[in-house]
């Protein structure tokens, strides 16, 4: 007898947390869901609960929205604490998004969330926020009182994606809230938004079927920012990279490629950064160990690419002969000076008057006591 005890103990142990009470709305009235419990005290009054649910709900499906609203609240205020009250905001939230009041069924929602985490209804909320937030971004009007318009919001729709995505970042709408947040944001130029939602689905959601969007978003993005090959490459290097991901990690997807092309295009751009140091160096500097250098970082970056053979006619040219042709302003006020290699001697000062630095050298001081003082 004390095993059966123990097991009958244990089995209730598991199954606990799965008998909690779960109302399904079935057939067009409420019952509660087979193998669950209900926490209604004391537990006589559940029949009395499901037909108020059931009142409720016929109400709504009359047309008499205000008066279902009510009966929702009513039972909330009612079965304060359990599972029917967390229904009946449920309840009230999608009556009033019916109506257009979307900041009061936000607020309802939010009130779900900080009193019924544990509410088995917890995905269908987060639904009902997703699906407003998809209408906000539509254009659609709030409506106070359920009929006077008002302004449109479609930044709202951003708000409440980042909230769904905090609340559920493991629920199945987590990467298509991001993918829509970084849509809308590109669309109303809130680019900080926009760059924030594309790197937590690259991060964050590798595997989503957004996930090839949200790279060719990005790569677009990065290498707008550089405004060409005069100004720092280091967006563009990122921008291929993106490009890259997408090429090897999507090989199937339609963007793929032209993921190929904008990779020899956007290397082609930043190695030809390297290139025009390297031309600046030789020709405008005389210096062409520098320009040796960036001339060689260019070939590196994009090896196949025209700017790489214009870097090797510029290093043939340079060891060819080191001197740069001479421009008129320098035969008229003298060549720009070269730079000493790194392994060329230190000028030594000249007469035994002058430090190696060619200062003036002076004596040492005594220190009197005036100067210590």
């Amino acid at each position: 007898m004390k095993h059966l005890a123990k097991s009958l103990l244990a089995a209730a142990l598991l199954l606990g947390p799965l008998a909690r009470a779960e109302y399904l709305r079935f057939e067009g009235s409420w019952r509660l869901k087979a193998g669950t419990t209900h926490d209604v005290t004391p537990p006589e009054r559940l029949a009395v609960v499901l037909l108020a649910m059931n009142h409720a709900s016929q109400e709504a499906a009359e047309g008499s929205i205000g008066s279902a609203i009510s009966a929702w609240a009513t039972i909330g205020e009612a079965n304060a604490g359990t599972e029917a009250e967390a229904v009946s905001i449920l309840e009230r939230a999608r009556l009033h998004a019916g109506r257009n009041e979307f900041e009061l069924a936000t607020e309802l929602i939010d009130d779900l969330y900080a009193r019924h985490s544990t509410f088995a209804g917890f995905a269908e909320s987060v639904q009902l926020q997703f699906d407003i937030a998809n209408r906000l971004a539509a254009g659609e009007r709030r409506r106070l009182g359920g009929w006077f318009p008002w302004f449109r919001d479609p930044d709202g729709a951003i708000v409440l994606w980042q909230k769904a995505v905090r609340l559920a970042p493991n629920g199945p709408l987590a990467d298509e809230c991001l993918i829509r947040t970084a849509r809308l944001g590109k669309e109303r130029g809130l680019t900080e938004k926009t760059n924030e939602a594309l790197e937590r689905i690259v991060s964050d959601y590798p595997t989503s079927k957004f996930a090839p969007e949200a790279l060719e978003m990005l790569a677009t993005l990065r290498a707008k920012e550089s405004l060409g090959p005069a100004w720092d490459q280091a967006t563009t290097i990122e921008a291929a990279d993106h490009w890259r991901t997408l090429a090897d990690q999507f090989p199937n997807d339609p963007r793929a490629k032209q993921a190929i092309e904008q990779i020899t295009l956007l290397r082609d751009r930043a190695a030809r950064a390297r290139l025009g140091l390297a031309k600046f160096y030789f020709f405008d500097r005389n210096n062409p160990e520098a320009a040796k250098l960036m001339a060689n970082a260019c070939r590196n970056i994009a090896p196949e690419s025209a700017a790489a053979k214009e870097a090797e006619e510029l290093l043939a040219r340079i060891l060819k002969d080191p001197n740069p042709p001479k421009t008129i302003a320098d035969r008229l006020l003298g060549t720009f000076p070269r730079p000493r290699i790194v392994g060329e001697t230190k000028p030594q000062a000249v007469g035994e008057d002058l430090d190696a630095l060619g200062f003036k050298k002076e004596a040492p001081k005594s220190a009197t006591d005036n100067e210590r003082r």
